[in-house]
């Protein structure tokens, strides 16, 4: 059973670092939301099943910091039948510029158990590389404090940094455009182990009900493409689907995705909901 989950989890989390974002913010203030993941398939006999909480927040690290950091962490501590197979404990962090128009650096920070930690750092603002990633845990902490602090400068200032994106960077810069039905976007995204070009789709307006109230949405569909051999190209992974609020926020309301495994699906859970415990991602631990 285990290993069926060890080829259900990478999908779902595919998933989420692809499609959550925070409500758009200005840049004196802050924003955390939190979402629930659950899974619908062959494992759960047909019916959902929740997998894990997210919790999702924005900041500016400074006043004067050019870059906005959205952070990103997702447990299984509250699903006793996650955590009996494969315990859940990831964060992943964003930080990009205030404009929303390229992504600087990334992380991901994974500690499901003791012997399977993984921390990296990967930089895509340099002018000469699509990407750098870097082991944290081999080569100490980099560019992390000062990212934080707020301290943190690309390595190029004369020119801007070049338009690519983490996942999490992608959303909010999508979030950041006016959208409209039958609009479409290209841009360069890293998962940290390669580049590949997204196709993003506005493809409907739509009413949906979410958190308990009743959205009028944007339907957006995500597509990760790479080419082969012949330089055709192909589809990294079946389409995801999010559903943003037809507004100037554009607040991420539901994401999901069908594998062959099954259905994954987060949405929004209502402002009174109690807090996950997604404290539980730290390096701490």
């Amino acid at each position: 059973m285990k290993s069926i989950w060890m080829r259900v989890l990478p999908v779902m989390l595919g998933v989420l670092s692809a499609l959550v974002g925070t409500a758009a913010l200005a840049d004196s203030s802050s924003e955390q939301l939190h979402y629930r993941a659950s899974y619908r398939g062959f494992f759960s006999a047909g019916v959902d099943m929740s997998i894990a909480d997210i919790t999702l927040s924005t900041r500016l690290p400074r006043a004067q910091a050019p870059y906005l950091e959205t952070e990103m962490g997702v447990t299984s501590a509250a699903y006793a039948h996650v955590e009996a197979f494969y315990p859940i404990r990831y964060r992943f962090r964003s930080w990009y510029l205030r404009d929303r128009s390229a992504s600087l650096v990334s992380e991901y920070f994974e500690r499901n158990n003791p012997d399977k930690l993984k921390h990296r750092l990967i930089y895509l603002d340099d002018p000469g590389e699509d990407f750098v990633a870097h082991d944290l845990l081999q080569e100490g902490q980099l560019d992390l404090p000062a990212l934080l602090t707020g301290d943190y400068r690309p390595p190029s200032t004369e020119q801007a940094p070049p338009a690519r994106f983490d996942r999490l960077g992608l959303l909010q810069h999508v979030r950041g455009l006016p959208l409209a039905v039958g609009m479409m976007v290209d841009a360069p995204v890293t998962n940290g182990r390669a580049m590949l070009q997204y196709r993003i789709k506005v493809e409907a307006r739509e009413t949906i009900e979410v958190a308990g109230e009743q959205w009028q949405a944007l339907k957006l569909r995500f597509d990760a493409l790479k080419q082969d051999e012949h330089g055709n190209e192909q589809h990294s992974h079946r389409p995801v689907y999010i559903w943003l609020s037809d507004d100037e926020q554009h607040l991420p309301l539901r994401a999901v995705s069908r594998q062959t495994l099954g259905r994954f699906r987060i949405e929004l859970l209502p402002a009174q909901s109690p807090a996950p415990a997604t404290h539980l991602v730290s390096t701490d631990e």
